[in-house]
């Protein structure tokens, strides 16, 4: 995709261990088989819904 950027990131094990295991699960659920849920977009998603929770209490913008 055009407007992506790819970005290296150290992680702790814990936290990729517990995306690839949600990423398992996640991509057993009925409503979501119709994407290719692996580790790295639980990791996406995370992030994305991450930088919403951080905007919303510094920046007060609504989630």
């Amino acid at each position: 995709m055009p407007n992506e950027t790819q970005v290296a990131l150290r992680l702790p094990a814990d936290a990729v261990r517990r995306a690839a295991a949600l990423a398992e699960k996640m991509a057993r659920a009925p409503e979501l088989r119709a994407w290719r849920l692996t580790r790295s977009a639980v990791l996406r998603l995370a992030l994305l819904r991450g930088i919403e929770s951080l905007e919303a209490e510094y920046l007060g913008k609504k989630r």
